[in-house]
């Protein structure tokens, strides 16, 4: 059920409180970097695997499209397998199927690199959707410290795998089979880290299924919210690079920036969650980092001869979306079932939307020509984002019945 006008409490009212050791902390940071090294490493090696495979422009579009669909079609598993499946095991199974995955695309051939695709983009999927709730049932006076050293560290993932992927093809002789393969290792990492946790007796949600939230306003908030900022991510992602060497600036500079972007993103993605977790709403928080988001876009389209300025704008802001979107299902989710019902509606909703970023501004460049118009098009798509989370914003608890 639904009680308008009031934050979820921070805490879960039946359980004693724990506090989370340095390392859980280090297990959880490491488990969040691997949830995007799949998806950034690839866009700046794509040339080099689309000219060694003969990869058409749509397969090439599917590969980045593929994973992304993945996390909105598996999120719905995420509810189901915890009331059985201790979430500590969950996520060394998650660590290893990501590293499998990241192997098999690295075999340097088409079938490997699509179906090591979706297996890592299955196990993410599942590890960031139990993730919130193992942080809501274990350590609900932690939930703004520990969102945000899940959403800092996601970013940092994106950032690390987006800025070594040339580097590490050319350490590998220019194969870049084998710098997509190299993020295996810190998957399999994350899995050994998780061992010891998921050897002791583990954390389930016990009882029935969670609230049908199909007829929750609320929950729809947080989910399109979500979608939508994932939308501009991942097409900034996927398309920046080429904006920027449209303007003028060579491939290497491109994707530094692009890293540049990507690693600009840590800071407020630590910090959001942790501020909007000490506030009953979150709208004026919201409003700043859209607007910045939105700033970053504009500027790019007006003045792309500053383009490093726009991107720390743009940085900042998408990394602050991505905080407030991973803090609010913790938030507005009165217990534990609850949260892990918001949280897979909230990753099904958005990526399943977020997948459609990549393709949407590549068909917009198509029709226009040029790329003034999908930079306009992103930015309004972006603004979007606080219409879309504003009554998630203002308040409002989802309860399990």
């Amino acid at each position: 059920m639904i009680e308008a006008g009031e934050q979820a409490p921070a805490r879960t009212p039946a359980a004693t409180p724990v506090r989370c050791g340095p390392g859980m902390v280090l297990a959880i940071a490491l488990m969040a970097i691997n949830l995007r090294t799949l998806y950034a490493s690839l866009p700046p090696l794509l040339p080099d695997a689309r000219a060694d495979l003969g990869l058409s422009a749509a397969a090439s579009g599917l590969l980045n499209t593929l994973p992304v669909a993945c996390l909105g079609a598996f999120a719905p598993l995420a509810p189901r397998l915890v009331r059985s499946v201790p979430i500590e095991r969950l996520l060394v199974a998650c660590g290893l199927l990501t590293a499998l995955g990241a192997g098999l695309r690295g075999v340097g051939a088409e079938v490997g690199l699509f179906a090591g695709s979706v297996l890592a983009g299955a196990a993410i999927a599942l590890a960031q959707a139990v993730i919130p709730v193992l942080v809501r049932t274990r350590f609900p006076t932690q939930t703004g410290m520990l969102t945000g050293v899940f959403s800092m560290s996601l970013t940092l993932g994106a950032g690390v795998a987006a800025a070594l992927a040339v580097p590490l093809e050319r350490l590998l002789h220019g194969s870049w089979a084998a710098a997509l393969s190299i993020w295996a290792v810190p998957a399999a990492l994350a899995a050994l880290l998780w061992l010891p946790a998921a050897l002791r007796p583990g954390t389930t949600v016990a009882g029935a299924d969670g609230p049908s939230l199909l007829r929750t306003p609320l929950a729809w908030s947080i989910a399109v919210f979500f979608g939508v900022q994932s939308l501009g991510f991942y097409a900034a992602l996927t398309w920046l690079p080429t904006v920027l060497e449209s303007h003028g600036y060579s491939s290497g500079n491109a994707g530094t920036l692009l890293a540049v972007t990507n690693l600009v993103q840590v800071p407020p993605a630590l910090i959001i969650p942790m501020i909007a977790a000490r506030r009953p709403r979150q709208v004026g928080l919201m409003t700043a980092i859209v607007a910045l988001s939105v700033v970053g876009m504009l500027g790019i389209l007006a003045a792309p001869g500053i383009a490093p300025l726009w991107l720390v704008a743009l940085g900042l802001g998408q990394g602050g979306t991505l905080g407030l979107g991973l803090i609010l299902p913790v938030l507005r989710g009165g217990d534990a079932r609850a949260v892990a019902s918001l949280t897979a509606m909230m990753f099904c909703v958005g990526y399943l939307l977020a997948a459609l970023g990549p393709w949407l501004l590549g068909a917009v460049r198509d029709a226009s020509g040029g790329w003034s118009v999908p930079m306009a098009v992103l930015a309004a798509i972006t603004a979007s984002e606080w219409l879309a989370g504003l009554p998630a914003a203002r308040g409002g608890t989802v309860r399990s019945p």
